[in-house]
């Protein structure tokens, strides 16, 4: 069980709880045809409105090549459009479209399932103890020019 390896490394315990939270995000979402990947992208573009490629990855702390791969699927789907930038012709800019928007509004009370699920098993302190706690460490440098205080 993984639970029972009190010495497993923080990333490998990090990875595992996000890949047994998103499967549960995954599944709430499933009746609308989005996973949770999917459901943060246009979410956060419902909150930032129309922006560029580089503004959504950094806003959803990801490189901008996994934020383009997962993009696609989303304008083939017609719920976000990619057009040219007009400062600068090299920029792309995302936006929603009506039925991204119309999406979001179907998936949100899903979300909400996947939230109070999460909150029930974990306790609400907990989980709110646990996302700002995640909010700040995404909010960090732990690239390898950060300074380390870890006696190596």
């Amino acid at each position: 069980m993984p639970g029972d390896e009190p010495d497993l490394c923080n990333c490998a315990a990090l990875r595992q709880a996000a890949r047994h939270v998103t499967k549960l995000y995954d599944d709430m979402l499933a009746p609308v045809g989005i996973g949770a990947n999917q459901y943060a992208i246009l979410g956060r573009l419902k909150r930032l409105g129309p922006s560029t490629i580089q503004e959504v990855a950094r806003a959803l702390v990801m490189d901008r090549s996994t934020l383009g791969h997962l993009l696609r699927p989303l304008e083939a789907r017609d719920l976000v459009c990619i057009s040219v930038a007009k400062e600068d012709r090299r920029g792309r800019i995302v936006a929603l479209t009506a039925a991204g928007k119309t999406l979001v509004g179907e998936a949100r009370p899903l979300w909400l399932r996947a939230q109070r699920r999460f909150e029930k098993h974990v306790g609400d302190k907990e989980a709110r103890d646990l996302r700002k706690a995640l909010k700040r460490i995404a909010g960090e440098d732990f690239g390898p020019s950060a300074p380390a205080d870890d006696g190596a």
